[in-house]
């Protein structure tokens, strides 16, 4: 649009320029032809037939040639100034009118001449002189024929500079409409390309600044807005992932204050309990053995019957008496908290130990308990608690088992940290069960046995020892596993090789 502008501009131009010197004011050739063909008048008359005087036609030739030269010579100098004032930029100034400002000059100059020196009025020299002059506007003539008139250039000119114009014109316009269109292609990609994607990306960040981390902004244009969507997406997957992570770890720490509350109850419970309830048990059990070891003698004159019905209910006193000194005894083992001695211990031989301990109970012999390592794995723990803590979790999934059921024990070392694992094929557990498996006195255990504290008692030695249990399970009837996982060393530092002992308590107590 630019240069067809300039194009246009630069013939409106020499247009204007040719204009400014006005058609009045242009020299005309036709002008010049007329001031020549003044000369040829008196230069062509012929003298009569009969009766004149050539000295007097001569007289009047030569009168009339100087009157007709006066006139001429008038009209050249008009035509002469004219083509003086053309502007030098103008598209008509060329050459040719200098060598025709220089040819009328010399022949009119040369005719000045000759009326001077008045040849045509000599009868001797007329006819030559006049011969003359005729062969001088002859030439003359014919060479103002052969220069362009300057109408003639002007004409084309502005023939051409209409033209150029209307072509500038034209092409202004088609540029326009194409500029136009192509600014309506612009908008309409940019619609397509730029804003639709801000738009979907503005959606998808109000949608995820209301909380729906699982929104996914969806973009196909394969350009720098399809990164920046995929760039969206991942930074919201990791807000995602990150908010899942905190609500279970909430969760986690919730369930941990519940269980931290109900574990405090407990420990109350236990001070209080134990001591107010061990004393009356222990008198019921010593009296009641007191009546056991005098029965004989007491019943010695009692029917057969009646001696069997006293045994039988003593011997339930003493049973019941002993189970609630057993209540108590774990009351009081959960309740303990301080710190426990702990140094470098075979897990493997501890396990192993645990194992040939419950393959003489009588209620498990139908059970097949294996230990499926053998190398030894040592950690820094109380040999006593985590016995006790393998202990639990043997009896456990021994009761979950039907005769003839499965526990498998492996023992890995990982790093900085050993893992027991223990997995039986069960009567398995569902989520609920699995989220309440740890908690006090909560049981699943057949017939209704069972305080619910021994697992509740597992769980708070490993976080004694700054360890964690999982526990999974594929469904009722799909069996259980407990994985327990303990640092190598306690965080106070590693003990000396010389600590590498398994600290093997009495079984007794356990077996109990």
């Amino acid at each position: 649009m630019a240069i067809a502008s300039i194009v246009g501009l630069v013939s409106y131009r020499d247009v204007v320029s040719d204009l400014q010197y006005s058609i009045n004011d242009a020299p005309r050739k036709a002008e010049l032809i007329a001031a020549v063909d003044i000369l040829f008048q008196p230069l062509l008359l012929h003298p009569p037939q009969t009766g004149f005087d050539p000295a007097a036609f001569a007289q009047t030739q030569h009168g009339q040639f100087g009157t007709a030269l006066r006139r001429s010579k008038v009209a050249v100098r008009d035509f002469l100034s004219r083509l003086e004032t053309l502007p030098d930029q103008s598209s008509i100034q060329i050459d040719d009118y200098s060598l025709l400002r220089q040819r009328v000059v010399n022949t009119v100059q040369y005719l000045d001449e000759e009326y001077e020196r008045g040849r045509i009025m000599d009868p001797r020299q007329r006819a030559e002189a006049v011969n003359c002059c005729l062969q001088q506007l002859n030439a003359l003539n014919q060479f103002i024929s052969s220069v362009p008139d300057p109408f003639d250039i002007f004409l084309p000119r502005l023939a051409e500079a209409e033209k150029n114009l209307q072509m500038c014109l034209n092409i202004v316009v088609v540029s326009s409409v194409i500029a136009l269109i192509l600014f309506l292609c612009v908008v309409g990609s940019s619609n397509h390309w730029i804003f639709e994607p801000i738009k979907t990306l503005h959606r998808a960040a109000k949608r995820v600044a209301n909380g729906d981390f699982q929104y996914r902004a969806e973009l196909y244009t394969k350009d720098e807005m399809n990164e920046l969507a995929d760039v969206f997406n991942q930074v919201t997957a990791q807000f995602y992932e990150i908010n899942q992570d905190l609500d279970r770890k909430v969760r986690e720490k919730t369930k941990a204050l519940i269980r931290s509350e109900r574990l405090a109850g407990v420990g109350f419970l236990a001070s209080g309990v134990a001591h107010e309830i061990n004393n009356p048990l222990h008198v019921i059990s010593t009296i009641s053995e007191s009546l056991e070891m005098q029965a004989e003698t007491v019943l010695s004159g009692c029917d057969e019957s009646d001696r069997e019905m006293f045994t039988k209910y003593l011997s339930m006193i003493q049973t019941e008496a002993f189970r609630c000194q057993g209540i108590t005894e774990k009351l009081l083992s959960f309740a303990r908290g301080q710190e426990t001695p702990r140094a470098m211990t075979d897990l493997t031989e501890l396990s192993r130990d645990v194992v040939s301990m419950v393959s003489h109970l009588s209620k498990f012999r139908d059970r097949h308990v294996e230990l499926l390592t053998q190398e030894s794995v040592y950690a820094e723990v109380n040999a006593g608690e985590m016995k006790q803590v393998v202990l639990n979790l043997v009896s456990n999934a021994l009761e979950a088992t039907e005769s003839g059921g499965r526990l498998d024990i492996e023992l890995m070392s990982l790093g900085d940290e050993v893992q027991l694992i223990f997995r039986d094929d069960g009567c398995g557990m569902t989520p609920e069960v699995q989220d309440q498996l740890f908690d006090p006195f909560f049981t699943q255990r057949k017939g209704g046995g069972g305080t619910g504290l021994g697992l509740s008692i597992t769980l708070r030695i490993v976080d004694d020892h700054d360890g964690s249990i999982e526990v999974s399970s594929d469904g009722l009837g799909k069996g259980s596993t407990f994985r327990i996982k303990l640092p190598r060393t306690a965080s106070s530092g590693i003990v000396g090789e010389e600590s590498y002992i398994a600290n093997d308590q009495s079984s007794s107590y356990y077996a109990a």
